[in-house]
C-alpha cells in the first residue's frame, strides 16, 4: 500500500518536474521512508494516548529514533511490517517492568552491541564520511551507557530493542 502510493506520487512529481534532478527510484525510496516513519509515530502516539502511557511512549519513541539515526540498523522486508513491529515495540516498552539489575544488564549489553556493530546499513547507502560515522557511533555508545547513571527502564528496554536490529543475521 505504502509502496504503491509512493510510486504514484513519485511518478506524478517526476512527470511534472522539468528539472528531474532526482530519479523516480530515489524519490520513491524517500517517500516510503517518510511515510513509514510518520505512520509509525502517529500510530504509536495514538496508542500511547489511549493506553494512558503517552509520556512514556513519547520517550521510548524519541530514544529509539535517536539511536536508530546514530547507529543504523537492518530493515524489515516491508514498510507495513516495519510500522506494525515498530509501533508494537514502542507502545509495549512502558508496560515491561525491569528491576535495577535488569536495567544494568540491558544497558551494558546494548552498549557493547552498539560498540561492536554500529554503524549498520550506512555503507554504500549514505554520503556520510567514515569520520562522521565513527563520531555518530561514539555518541550512540555514550548515550546508551549514560543509562548507567539514569537507570531508566524505558531507556534500557528501548535501546535493547534497537540493538536487536544491529546484530548481523542471515536472510533466507
Amino acid at each position: 500500500m505504502i509502496e504503491a502510493f509512493s510510486e504514484r506520487i513519485s511518478n506524478y512529481v517526476y512527470e511534472h518536474n522539468e528539472r528531474r534532478h532526482v530519479s523516480k527510484e530515489v524519490m520513491k525510496y524517500a517517500l516510503i521512508s517518510i511515510m513509514t516513519n510518520v505512520v509509525t509515530v502517529i500510530l504509536s502516539l495514538i496508542i500511547g494516548l489511549i493506553d494512558g502511557k503517552f509520556s512514556e511512549t513519547c520517550l521510548a519513541l524519541a530514544v529509539i529514533a535517536i539511536l536508530r539515526y546514530l547507529a543504523g540498523g537492518h530493515h524489515l522486508k516491508s514498510p507495513v511490517m516495519c510500522i506494525l513491529v515498530s509501533s508494537a515495540a514502542v507502545t509495549l516498552v512502558p508496560f515491561v517492568p525491569l528491576t535495577l539489575p535488569f536495567v544494568f544488564v540491558f544497558t551494558v549489553i546494548s552498549g557493547v552491541v552498539v560498540w561492536k556493530y554500529a554503524p549498520v546499513d550506512f555503507k554504500n547507502h549514505s554520503t556520510l564520511s567514515d569520520k562522521r560515522l565513527t563520531l555518530m557511533k561514539y555518541i550512540a555508545v555514550a548515550m546508551v551507557f549514560s543509562n548507567l547513571i539514569f537507570q531508566s527502564e524505558i531507556l534500557a528496554l528501548s535501546w535493547f530493542i534497537v540493538t536487536l536490529t544491529l546484530v548481523p543475521y542471515k536472510r533466507r
